[in-house]
């Protein structure tokens, strides 16, 4: 595969080498609280198989090692459908031992609620981003070699100062958008001295463990407030446009982006003097297969309501093994930054909204056009829903 002289291309393996895998303070602070929760309430043994379970993709596979073959399969199996239900259903383990054993697990839930929910909240300003976790933390860089994730930079989104703010919008969204975490440490080098902070949904910031996750791969809150004040300071941001209702509504194979009524992150970065920066995410729709049946109840169905009114997205899918993605190379190619018309700087009409975003749509359709065939989609037509 070759891209024009034009990009740039970072590998999964950027950060994969060099013994930096297998990092301590990540695990230990993942797994601490559920070694302790087992063996308090459960016992041993119990406690014993937590470890066991957290350990053992870390001891099966290093990030020196290959990472082909049915041990590196092993051990992404073991650590992702650990991880997954552990994080997103924290809620529901949580609930459980305080119904179980409340003098004990109501004082530490509420005390964590109250620092999380009114003394600490980095989501609501720029972050609490960490360098070092999402660079090297063994599952993110285990999860970055199964994608064989690379990044495409254009010349021109490298060589503009970092000091300008620019918004990344990302398509597809995808079943899961695993790419995402997955490429928060690769953009450190990718886009060196740009701060990229990625817009998240409110309700990952209210979930135990997953919300650590989030601040430390420089996710915000989403909501306006908090976006506008991240690019007056300077920062840049990252966004998946099409969110839930994209999610939702992803089939495999079918390259189909949610973005006709989608102008808020343009008329945003007009207002805040940002450029705008297409990136398409070639093979993320083909991660998981999901049934006709399953599409029809994931996007017009009960879970389709669920996530229309809660905001909270649980697509029906299926994966190479339980929450494991299917083996397919991930390449997202970041097109050049544009800034739209805009007569009084800061102040942008609607008219010149909808014209930038007209705009937009072009540039992302020739971004995908130009590069589907050199990454192995020629036969395919970008939809724009």
């Amino acid at each position: 595969m070759s891209l024009s002289a034009d990009y740039k291309t970072f590998e999964a393996s950027l950060f994969g080498a060099g013994g930096a895998g297998l990092q301590i303070g990540p695990p230990a602070l993942f797994f601490s609280l559920p070694f302790v929760a087992a063996w308090a309430f459960v016992g041993p043994w119990t406690a014993l198989a937590v470890a066991i379970a957290a350990a053992l993709p870390r001891l099966l596979w290093q990030p020196s090692r290959s990472a082909e073959g049915q041990i590196f399969f092993i051990a992404n199996a073991l650590y992702w459908n650990l991880v997954y239900p552990a994080f997103f259903g924290s809620p529901l383990l949580i609930g459980a031992l305080c119904f179980w054993r409340p003098l004990y697990c109501l004082p530490p839930f509420f005390a964590w609620l109250l620092y999380t929910r009114l003394a600490s909240r980095p989501d609501l300003n720029v972050g609490q981003p960490w360098a070092h976790f999402a660079k090297h933390d063994w599952g993110i860089v285990a999860l970055r070699f199964w994608l064989r994730l690379r990044l495409h930079v254009s010349r021109g989104l490298r060589e503009r100062e970092p000091a300008k703010p620019v918004v990344i919008a990302i398509h597809p969204h995808g079943v899961a958008s695993d790419y995402r975490v997955a490429m928060d440490g690769l953009l450190y080098e990718a886009l060196p001295g740009r701060e990229v902070l990625t817009l998240a949904a409110s309700v990952l910031f209210a979930l135990p463990l997953v919300r650590e996750l989030v601040l430390w791969t420089r996710c915000i809150d989403a909501g306006k407030r908090t976006a506008s004040k991240a690019l007056s300071k300077g920062c840049s941001l990252a966004v998946i446009p099409g969110g839930e209702a994209e999610q939702m509504r992803t089939q495999t194979g079918v390259e189909e982006v949610y973005l006709t009524k989608r102008a808020g992150f343009v008329k945003l970065a007009m207002q805040q003097r940002a450029a705008l920066v297409p990136c398409y995410a070639f093979g993320t729709v083909d991660l998981y297969t999901i049934t006709p049946s399953q599409h029809a109840t994931n996007s017009k169905g009960l879970l389709w309501k669920l996530s229309k009114q809660y905001g909270v997205a649980m697509p029906l899918y299926r994966g190479a093994l339980g929450f494991v993605p299917k083996r397919q190379r991930t390449d997202l190619v970041f097109g050049a930054p544009f800034e739209p018309a805009c007569a009084t700087p800061g102040e942008p009409t609607d008219a010149e909204v909808a014209a930038a975003h007209a705009n937009y749509i072009a540039a992302l359709k020739a971004l995908f056009d130009e590069h589907k065939g050199a990454l192995g989609y020629g036969d395919r037509e970008l939809i724009v829903a």
